[in-house]
């Protein structure tokens, strides 16, 4: 287009020029508006409507002169074809919106997140980033607090829950085969569709959480995803059956309509089904996948650590949302190894450091809306096939230090992690440390070259309880394993093995490490239970190791 200059000094802003496009045709000015939405929250007095407060930059410039809010699902990355808005008003600087938290029959919003948009050219276009709906809690029936009887624990064998209950256990741990979820026995209407789900595995869970929580245990419920042909929207599109090398467990899927409807139809039973409240126990931990700082547990094919943990998180928040709109006071969480500060050295694909993963997903959360989210530490000792986890800082070449930077955190500097987790950028919602567990570490009975270990064992089991104990930031210690399995580690970390009696019949054959279990927390008996350790570890007195140590009961 030729701009015929008159006498007078012509100005052209950007915007003006923007509208001047080949051929002539004249298109709206492009907007101005910025507009971040700083909450979004359930109505704590009406429970069925959602308040959502925007702040914008007033500038109206190229747009239609309204802010509207549109409903936005895990799977969908923009507003192409959309004409849905739930909310609209006349832009300004502070804007508040309320919608109804029912989307339909039998449909809640509470799953999904909300975006600001403009109208621009006669499209909707997103002017800042999602958020989420971020206290699901209000909504909960079952407000009791968190059982926590303890911090004593062990990841058990379902078929030896009573051998685990013998042992004075505060907390349990279970893994539920999510792959095997779905399938015949059990009809379960959600949002409009029944699903079919797999009443032999629920039965088999059922039995353990019931039994654990009838005798005063918190049960941890740990879901892993391996793969099942029979139900591919379980996993991300795109996404095949990978080599026994490369992956064992697969991320959640909520990047197609299948995949998050059926996300949110496993999340919403488990919920109901484990609040304490229906006759099926009550599940008060989850977590939700397994090591994700490496694919190989958590298989996404994904590269890119903020896609990747990204893509994670949404799954995670459909997982947190329904067990936390069910009990209020659930722990909900995901795990890291023991890999702070360097990459995993098993597995292929996708390795990251840990204290990255935790830094991109606290900072995903900050920016689509604050949850309290745990953590589910793994701090196995390094190397694995050792127990002598005080040996660390002194035998690993450097991997294991007392400072934030350490590659590796086992039990000899725990705290590293502990103390990373009282910066306030990483506080929950409340100002407080969040939850921490220690959800998967053992020590094993023999060593990398064959040596029976089994003194060395008991006596990191006992140490390991006493740092626990005497850190206020760790809510609880799982022990793996109850007896010793092929896991294909290296390590025999049972507390005890199947063995044969002179009759030649099996039985369980106790290591000196279930004894100092069993009896570590008594107030009566753990002085004598762990009076022998002192002389495996070289210290004379609990104080040279762990500072103001006090022991159980005092």
């Amino acid at each position: 287009m030729h701009l015929k200059f008159t006498g007078r000094k012509l100005l052209l802003s950007f915007a003006t020029l923007m509208m001047l496009t080949c051929g002539g045709t004249i298109t709206a000015f492009a907007h101005n508006l910025t507009a971040a939405i700083q909450s979004v929250t359930i109505d704590t007095a009406t429970k069925n409507t959602i308040n959502i407060n925007v702040s914008t930059n007033g500038d109206s410039t190229g747009t239609d002169g309204k802010l509207y809010i549109f409903e936005i699902k895990p799977y969908q990355s923009d507003l192409s074809g959309r004409s849905d808005p739930i909310a609209s008003a006349p832009i300004a600087g502070n804007m508040d919106f309320s919608a109804s938290l029912l989307a339909g029959p039998g449909e809640k919003r509470i799953y999904s997140a909300f975006t600001a948009a403009v109208k621009e050219n006669g499209k909707y276009q997103m002017v800042g980033s999602r958020h989420y709906i971020t206290n699901p809690e209000v909504l909960a029936t079952n407000t009791d607090p968190a059982l926590n009887p303890g911090k004593k624990g062990l990841r058990i064998e379902n078929y030896l829950a009573d051998d685990a209950i013998s042992m004075n256990i505060k907390h349990a741990g279970l893994d539920l085969a999510t792959e095997h979820f779905f399938g015949k026995g059990i009809w379960y209407y959600y949002e409009g569709k029944n699903y079919q789900i797999n009443a032999d595995m629920i039965s088999y869970i059922d039995q353990s959480v019931k039994k654990l929580s009838d005798n005063g245990v918190a049960v941890t419920l740990v879901l892993l995803n391996s793969w099942n042909p029979a139900y591919p929207e379980l996993y991300r599109p795109g996404v095949t059956q990978q080599a026994g090398n490369v992956a064992l467990y697969y991320d959640f899927n909520v990047e197609t309509e299948s995949g998050y409807r059926a996300i949110k139809a496993m999340a919403s039973f488990l919920a109901k089904r484990y609040n304490g409240k229906n006759g099926y126990g009550k599940v008060t931990n989850w977590v939700i996948g397994n090591e994700i700082n490496n694919q190989y547990w958590n298989y996404a094919g994904i590269s890119d650590i903020t896609t990747y943990v990204r893509m994670y998180q949404r799954a995670f928040r459909v997982f947190y949302t329904a067990m936390k709109s069910e009990s209020a006071n659930d722990n909900v969480m995901f795990s890291l190894d023991l890999y702070w500060n360097m990459l995993p050295e098993s597995g292929v694909f996708g390795k990251y450091k840990a204290r990255d993963v935790l830094d991109t997903f606290n900072n995903i959360d900050i920016e689509e809306g604050r949850i309290d989210w745990g953590l589910a530490l793994h701090p196995y000792p390094y190397p694995l096939v050792s127990p002598n986890f005080w040996d660390d800082l002194t035998t690993n070449q450097g991997k294991v230090t007392t400072d934030v930077n350490s590659p590796i955190v086992t039990f000899a500097n725990l705290n590293v992690i502990t103390d990373y987790m009282q910066n306030a950028g990483m506080l929950d919602t409340h100002g407080k440390v969040r939850h921490i567990f220690l959800t998967e570490q053992g020590f094993t009975s023999v060593s990398g070259q064959g040596q029976d270990v089994s003194q060395e064992q008991a006596a990191a089991v006992a140490y390991a309880y006493y740092i626990v104990y005497n850190n206020p930031y760790i809510d609880a210690m799982l022990l793996t394993r109850q007896i010793d399995v092929a896991a294909g580690d290296g390590m025999s970390d049972g507390l005890e093995y199947v063995g044969k009696d002179a009759n030649g019949q099996e039985v369980m054959i106790h290591k000196p490490a279930r004894d100092v279990f069993a009896n570590i927390d008594n107030p009566a008996l753990t002085q004598q239970t762990s009076e022998f350790a002192k002389a495996v570890v070289g210290i004379t007195d609990w104080n040279q190791v762990i500072p103001g140590f006090r022991y159980p009961g005092q």
